[in-house]
């Protein structure tokens, strides 16, 4: 993995921080930045960035608002007390960011913090209390850091993994259009919000069968640029907007929407907890029309409950999904299982991304270690397909 490391305030490249990085392993460029002109000091990173490619950018006090700064793309961003109050412009967050802040330090207020997390609109777990001051460099702090980079890196390779397929997870557009028929009349001219939209081909089918607007949100940008083209191509620009959101905590009113989608993406946040989340933003009546990974059987194969008991271990059965879905506060309209076609529809382009992404990585051992889990998931799917699937759940808000 390669690290950014950009320097606090009248610190010295080659200190702690950057040495502990580089012990484990890692490529850390660690410039030199201009303690008196902060301008310069944020060219001078954003040459380096720019140069290096770097996986994860690791930016300590004065050098964390240095890093907000420059312009990294999509390329993760771990913060140490960030002093962003104190130079520079930006006053939010990317989505993929982590702040490492001590409640005791005594330089950089761990409020400042706090009020970056609330501009930002990005879930709390993002600022991670640790460490005893403003440093951070004892044991504790230093394995953080490190674990914040390496999950970070793992996430942006997963991410990159499916950046370009059309389909992030099983599904197809018949099976989008059989739900939506399934939920019954809209208001003219619905407000929609497509969560975890990926390549947003959903949100494409929606737009194309009914006049609506359609919001759709997903926290990889990268996967938006990607919704925007394929709606520019299909002449949909003026029916589909993209959110870079995280779909915990989204900013959209309460009481605003009329219909809610998600594809193959509510696990991220828990079937029960999305559900309870996203009940609050729909209009009275409003629907929501979900996927959920679902057991199909009373007794699957002890292969399969292992995986997804590591993968996914809150995996459940139809029945006690639709329980979950009452106590959310909607009435169930209906639910269907996703055809074997939509599984192949998503599994055939993975494994041949698996093939290409091995080659490009090559060396590489978190990718390879990824793509392992990848094809294990083929091909568990292959010898126990009947044993589970993706249930599309449809509701009412009551």
């Amino acid at each position: 993995m390669k690290i950014l490391f950009l320097h606090g305030w009248q610190s010295v490249p080659g200190g702690v921080k950057p040495t502990f990085l580089k012990s484990h392993g890692h490529t850390v460029i660690n410039p030199a930045l201009d303690d008196d002109d902060f301008e310069a000091a944020v060219k001078t990173a954003q040459a380096e960035y720019d140069y290096y490619q770097p996986d994860v950018v690791v930016g300590s006090s004065r050098g964390g608002a240095v890093a907000m700064n420059i312009d990294s793309h999509d390329t993760p961003l771990i913060l140490l007390c960030p002093a962003w109050k104190k130079w520079g412009t930006v006053t939010k967050l990317k989505p993929n960011s982590t702040i490492l802040h001590s409640r005791k330090d005594d330089i950089v207020p761990f409020e400042h913090s706090e009020v970056l997390v609330a501009n930002s609109g990005v879930p709390a777990p993002t600022l991670m209390e640790v460490g005893n001051d403003h440093r951070l460099a004892d044991p504790e702090p230093l394995a953080k850091m490190l674990e914040a980079c390496e999950t970070h890196y793992q996430m942006a390779l997963m991410f990159s993994f499916y950046e370009g397929l059309a389909r992030k997870g099983p599904g197809s557009e018949a099976t989008t259009l059989k739900a939506l028929s399934m939920l019954g009349e809209l208001p003219p001219s619905p407000r929609v919000v497509d969560f975890g939209c990926g390549a947003g081909a959903a949100s494409l089918a929606i737009a194309k069968s009914m006049k609506c607007q359609i919001t759709a949100s997903d926290i990889h940008a990268p996967f938006l640029a990607e919704v925007n083209e394929q709606a520019r191509r299909a002449g949909l620009e003026e029916r589909i907007e993209t959110l870079l959101a995280d779909m915990a905590d989204p900013p959209i009113p309460d009481d605003s929407v009329d219909l809610i989608w998600s594809e193959g993406a509510i696990y991220n946040i828990g079937f029960e907890a999305g559900l309870k989340r996203w009940r609050r933003l729909l209009r009275a009546g409003g629907l929501i029309a979900v996927t959920e990974l679902t057991w199909l059987t009373d007794h699957p194969p002890q292969p399969a409950v292992e995986f997804w008991e590591a993968e996914y271990p809150a995996i459940s059965h139809v029945d006690a999904n639709l329980k979950k879905m009452r106590s959310a506060g909607f009435e169930i309209i209906d639910h269907f299982t996703l055809p074997t076609e939509d599984w192949h529809n998503f599994y055939g382009p993975v494994e041949q991304r698996i093939a290409s992404f091995r080659e490009q990585h090559a060396g590489n051992d978190v990718a390879h270690a990824i793509l392992d889990m990848q094809q294990t998931e083929v091909d568990l799917w292959k010898k126990y397909a009947d044993s589970y699937g993706y249930v599309f759940y449809l509701g009412r808000a009551v």
